[in-house]
């Protein structure tokens, strides 16, 4: 009967340390929400007298309980994930809790990630967790801070209304907290919100998102360089061509048989000779007429009686068609020389001199 007694006994006990855990977990769900914000988590254990019995460091330990309880990183407990961090601070505080096994760094997972990988990743959320923990450290002296400052203005006042006052400023401030975070993840929100917009209507765009005209230009890019470089080998055995035709008709070359630049040239030269001697008679028979017309509108003057400036324009007319008549004659032999020269180098020419 007394073994019955003593288990009634501790499911009791054990019942009556839940109800309390639970009516002081309830004072810090603000929202009714059934969760706790894990800022408030190290006020909350203080306020169960567990925080100074701890064995580790308080910092380190709801950094640890951090990552453990709060895996989602969703930023609250809810009340059997809050029994969990109670017990384990229980355990703890009494020294008899085990401790946290680390990662292998030479295993793999059933996913394929080696030790190495979980651990890299098990630091960030370490990283992150320790800086939850840091801040709920910030928040519990904050409300160690408020605590002392009412009741040194609160003396002789009924320790009821005190701890009234104390929780009534506790939520104040856990309310502001919680707008504040509500806005900075709204304001996060429309960031993010803003900058898939910006990276819709920019260059950021990916090949596998290309817009159908930006589509349409790679296309035509890629066959213009297709085109380039077809007319390039296409040009190159043209040009291969011309060489072996040159090498073959090198030796058989005569003077009869110019090739088609040595002709252009010839040509080119007896245009230029016949056009030069054309414009020289043009300008020799519009001189002859002028003389003419001075010689009719002078009365009884003739071409033996010219005054003496009519017979100097004269000499220098004659003298200028002399001059260019020359020039002729020398731009002509050295054309000639010219189609000589090629003739003569066209007979020389041999394979091997080919470029």
């Amino acid at each position: 009967m007394s073994k019955a007694m003593s288990y009634t006994e501790a499911i009791k006990i054990a019942e009556e340390r839940e109800k309390k855990v639970r009516h002081e977990f309830d004072k810090y769900d603000l929202d009714d929400s059934g969760t706790i914000d894990i800022d408030e988590l190290m006020c909350l254990l203080d306020d169960l007298g567990l925080l100074t019995k701890l064995k580790t460091e308080r910092v380190n330990f709801t950094t640890e309980m951090f990552e453990k309880y709060d895996a989602n990183e969703d930023g609250v407990l809810s009340f059997e994930e809050f029994k969990g961090l109670y017990n384990a601070a229980v355990d703890d505080a009494a020294g008899t809790r085990p401790k946290a096994k680390k990662a292998d760094a030479t295993s793999r997972t059933a996913h394929g990630l080696d030790g190495g990988t979980l651990a890299a990743r098990e630091a960030i959320k370490q990283e992150k967790a320790r800086k939850k923990a840091e801040e709920a450290e910030k928040i519990r002296k904050q409300n160690q801070e408020m605590k002392e400052r009412i009741k040194a203005q609160s003396k002789g006042k009924d320790p009821k209304a005190l701890d009234a006052e104390i929780e009534k400023q506790r939520r104040e401030a856990a309310e502001k907290r919680a707008e504040q975070k509500r806005q900075e993840k709204e304001r996060l929100k429309e960031e993010t919100k803003a900058c898939e917009l910006r990276k819709q209507s920019t260059t950021t765009r990916t090949s596998h998102a290309l817009s159908t005209e930006e589509q349409e230009m790679r296309r035509q890019a890629a066959e213009a360089s297709a085109a380039a470089k077809e007319a390039e080998r296409r040009n190159l055995a043209v040009h291969n061509a011309d060489l072996n035709r040159i090498k073959a008709e090198t030796g058989a070359a005569t003077v009869t048989k110019l090739n088609e630049d040595e002709e252009a040239m010839r040509k080119k030269a007896a245009d230029e000779s016949s056009s030069r001697k054309a414009q020289e008679a043009a300008d020799l028979a519009k001189h002859h007429s002028d003389l003419n017309q001075m010689v009719a509108t002078t009365g009884a003057a003739t071409v033996h009686s010219l005054d003496d400036e009519t017979l100097a324009a004269r000499e220098a007319k004659e003298a200028e068609v002399a001059a260019k008549n020359a020039q002729l004659d020398a731009d002509r032999k050295a054309k000639e020389r010219e189609i000589k020269d090629i003739k003569s180098n066209t007979g020389a020419r041999t394979d091997h001199q080919l470029t």
